[in-house]
């Protein structure tokens, strides 16, 4: 009863999480896939629990779940990274490899040899058929595998151009995501251990395989659900990578006469100086091109081009130059290092100090005792 309680937990977390989303007034593309993801969650959850709830026809269905889950958990990682829009196409897309799966169950279970599924594992009933049996499941081991390989790397795109765009990169590089799908190999391997622990040997229950498979998704349903509500509140706040922008930015020519990028490059350092903007801890490329009345391609390639930056150095830089300034100054004496560096648009205790030593070669309080730049660079 313990496990099924658990697994209980996980269709009520993904259910309440499916209210949430569908209440929302703003839907983004990822809210979309979310939902999806969740209904798939929820049907594998139940399917396990439940086996016999699906008829004998459907059973192929149930069992291909996971591989329909992690291409819905692809699409989801898309979306979020570069806020590709939810299409009908890509869900259809992603959801071939699992109707063809499971039909072909169907056609070798007429036509071939008939298989049955035992608490939600197909065997075949009339003779043993290990060779066949192996090729047919194979599929659910290999393609999980693809898909997470492709998450890692739309993260890994992702992170390599968080430094374009924003000036704080702690929360919006995602990285519970990628310890999420990290994870997921050790799931996937768990999983098969535990299959053939069960069918193999007396360790585990057999009746009990999948139950304790449930219990697992339900741990990886409430932290997706409680990570990716988060990081939707933050995403709101900061703005989301356009998949278009950033294809734009990286394909652009020069396309800028010199006097003009010269022009906005004077006009972007003078704002710095005199609004002194990189006090904002959240400030983005976009926020920026906005106060400055300017487009984020034109401000990204004076910034890349003419400044040979990028934007997170750019800010962070002036962040250092400020957290210096105070550092010297006797109004800010009662002040501690920390409260300064919060009060120069820095968020992170790391990432202030790994940056100040990056932009000085000293720590922050070596700078404090020094009294002056000292060993800087």
């Amino acid at each position: 009863m313990i496990l099924e309680g658990i697994a209980f937990s996980g269709i009520a977390i993904a259910l309440m999480c499916i209210a949430l989303l569908l209440s929302k007034k703003k839907k983004v593309s990822s809210d979309h896939y979310l939902i999806v993801w969740l209904l798939i969650g929820i049907a594998n959850l139940t399917y396990y629990l439940f086996p016999s709830l699906f008829p004998e026809i459907l059973q192929p269905f149930g069992f291909a779940l996971p591989v329909l889950s992690m291409g819905m958990l692809y699409l989801y990682v898309i979306s979020i990274t570069f806020n590709i829009q939810s299409r009908l196409s890509s869900l259809i897309r992603h959801s071939l490899f699992f109707i063809i799966y499971s039909l072909i169950f169907i056609v070798i279970s007429t036509f071939y040899s008939r298989i049955e599924f035992k608490n939600s594992i197909p065997f075949f009933i009339e003779e043993h058929q290990n060779r066949m049996l192996n090729l047919l499941t194979f599929p659910m081991a290999a393609v999980p595998v693809i898909y997470i390989i492709l998450c890692f790397l739309a993260l890994r795109k992702y992170q390599n151009i968080l430094p374009e765009y924003y000036s704080a990169l702690e929360k919006v590089n995602l990285n519970w995501l990628k310890y999420i799908i990290v994870s997921l190999i050790i799931l996937f391997i768990g999983v098969f251990c535990m299959i053939s622990l069960g069918t193999h040997t007396d360790v585990i229950p057999f009746d009990k395989i999948f139950q304790m498979v449930a219990v697992v998704q339900s741990g990886y349903l409430f932290c997706i659900v409680f990570f990716s509500l988060r990081q939707s509140i933050v995403f709101n706040q900061q703005g989301t990578l356009d998949a278009a922008m950033v294809v734009k930015q990286q394909s652009k020519t020069n396309v800028q006469n010199r006097n003009s990028s010269d022009a906005i490059s004077q006009k972007l350092l003078e704002f710095m100086k005199t609004d002194q903007p990189y006090l904002d801890e959240e400030l983005s490329l976009q926020k920026l091109s906005l106060l400055m009345n300017i487009s984020t391609h034109q401000l990204s390639q004076v910034i890349n081009q003419e400044l040979n930056t990028n934007f997170y150095k750019f800010v962070n830089a002036y962040r250092v130059e400020e957290v210096k300034r105070k550092l010297k100054d006797s109004e800010f004496e009662k002040y501690s290092i920390l409260g300064i560096a919060f009060e120069s648009g820095f968020n992170s205790k790391s990432t202030f100090n790994k940056i100040f030593k990056e932009e000085t070669g000293i720590t922050p309080s070596e700078f404090k005792k020094s009294g002056s730049v000292g060993k800087e660079s």
